[in-house]
């Protein structure tokens, strides 16, 4: 049987098309901005064989939606979220102002331009050689489904042999999260174990399970904004190294580990409090009372009140946090009215941490004798981060810097530092009332750069706990 060379040109010309067209973008952009997807998403394949049945125009729309889909997928890794929680938590944060929207629409109709120039490639080369259609296609998405059975990834993973893996998974299938997260959203409802996720909670371990003594009238558990476990040690120490001199000073007992985290700060404020993560982020109650610490502070006599340096309509804490326990809270609208100083840039600005954490034990002072549970969700190291620059900061980062760290990553470690070098300060003031507290991160800081992001762990958050001798 004789081979046409040129019908092989062409099929290899198609084939390289679909392939690299509608991954290109991608691509670019994940070399710059931290970003987990497959070399190549083989849906592509499939929404192709669709084009000798629909409308031009149709088809159009079709491929536009999914390209941004692909690349709302591809960016979920950058915040730790799936599609549904993206789209959770843009709906629960306060308005975004004009220049915002207008720039994320700009970048919009950006990606939608490339991505008609793209498809308009794509029709001409098919004009000449007719390949958007199924009976071309088939054998590409057969190999692109065993390609992703023995790299284990996708709808057939839990089958898959796992011959071989990559650092970059080959094939992605975004559709596949896609419907198991639309599952979890339409049957969350019914709240079985399908659609809750247990993380385990280290306030849990720490505070509901081993209750403490009557000597412990103050417990506080910190829930510490983009508060990531660094894999240099050394560094981690030295961000830690306020706290280890109450240690030292045989003030405080100290306990440090880490946990698993998933996603953002309020997937974070659920692991915590309850040990779970709820897909929906809706409170249900008969779960939060089986499972919510607060609860279990009020059974054992505690008031529980909680701090956060933000808007209460920021995750509409003034409506989840009551549901979950808290008797007592404080935002940003309360501290103003104590003229509080404001920290951060103009995304996160709210109440400075070091004038909560003053008032937190000025509060503490107001009745001794009451037993208090404080739950406080600190602000000021979110990204993006306002860059301090005094001589403190220089001499912290000097040695650093030799190792290849960024001013970003130093950044992020000098203001933690700082969080804990206030509270060490509070903490050994004579007079300090005893307290049993917890740190723990909520996530890594979700960085841009990728190299940036490289030198936090991936799964794993750290915890300190305090106690007073």
């Amino acid at each position: 049987m004789e081979i046409n060379k040129k019908k092989v040109w062409q099929w290899l010309c198609a084939t390289l098309l679909i392939l690299v067209v509608p991954n290109i973008i991608c691509w670019i952009i994940q070399s710059k901005v931290f970003m987990i997807r497959g070399i190549f998403v083989w849906e592509y394949f499939l929404i192709a064989c669709l084009y000798p049945y629909l409308n031009r125009r149709l088809f159009m729309v079709i491929w536009v939606l999914f390209s941004i889909f692909d690349m709302v997928f591809a960016t979920c890794s950058f915040f730790f979220m799936d599609f549904f929680e993206i789209i959770h938590a843009l709906a629960k944060i306060p308005a975004l102002s004009l220049v915002d929207v207008l720039k994320w629409t700009g970048l919009l109709i950006l990606l939608i331009g490339i991505t008609l120039a793209m498809f308009v490639l794509m029709e001409r080369h098919n004009r000449s050689y007719p390949f958007l259609r199924f009976k071309f296609l088939w054998p590409f998405i057969v190999g692109m489904l065993i390609v992703d059975f023995f790299n284990g990834q996708g709808p057939l993973r839990r089958w898959s042999p796992r011959l071989y893996n990559t650092h970059n998974n080959i094939i992605s299938v975004p559709s596949y999260t896609l419907i198991l997260s639309i599952r979890d959203a339409l049957f969350s409802g019914k709240m079985n174990n399908s659609h809750v996720e247990y993380l385990g909670s280290v306030a849990q371990t720490i505070f509901a399970q081993q209750p403490d003594s009557a000597a412990y009238k103050k417990q506080v558990l910190i829930l510490v904004e983009s508060w990531g476990l660094l894999k240099d040690s050394a560094l981690q120490r030295e961000i830690l190294s306020p706290l280890y001199q109450l240690n030292a000073n045989h003030s405080y007992e100290l306990r440090e580990g880490h946990t698993r985290f998933k996603y953002l700060t309020q997937a974070g404020e659920f692991r915590e409090i309850t040990g779970y993560l709820y897909h929906s982020y809706q409170v249900h109650e008969e779960r939060v009372k089986q499972n919510s610490i607060f609860i279990k502070k009020q059974q054992q006599g505690y008031h529980v009140i909680g701090l956060h340096g933000n808007t209460w309509l920021f995750y509409r804490r003034h409506i989840m946090w009551p549901a979950l326990g808290v008797q007592e809270m404080y935002f940003s609208e309360d501290f103003n009215k104590l003229s509080m100083p404001l920290c951060g840039g103009n995304e996160f600005r709210g109440i400075c941490d070091t004038a909560i954490n003053t008032w937190l034990f000025n509060n503490m002072h107001r009745q001794p004798e009451r037993k208090e549970f404080y739950y406080w969700v600190t602000l000021s190291t979110h990204i993006p981060l306002v860059k301090i620059h005094d001589e403190d900061y220089n001499m912290f980062a000097e040695k650093w810097k030799a190792k290849g760290m960024s001013e970003n990553i130093l950044q992020m470690a000098y203001q933690d530092r700082l969080l804990f070098k206030d509270l060490a300060e509070k903490l050994s003031k004579p007079g300090s009332p005893k307290v049993h507290m917890l740190l723990v991160g909520d996530h890594a800081p979700p960085c841009y750069d990728p190299a940036d992001r490289k030198w936090y762990d991936a799964q794993l958050v750290p915890y300190i706990e305090l106690k007073s001798n």
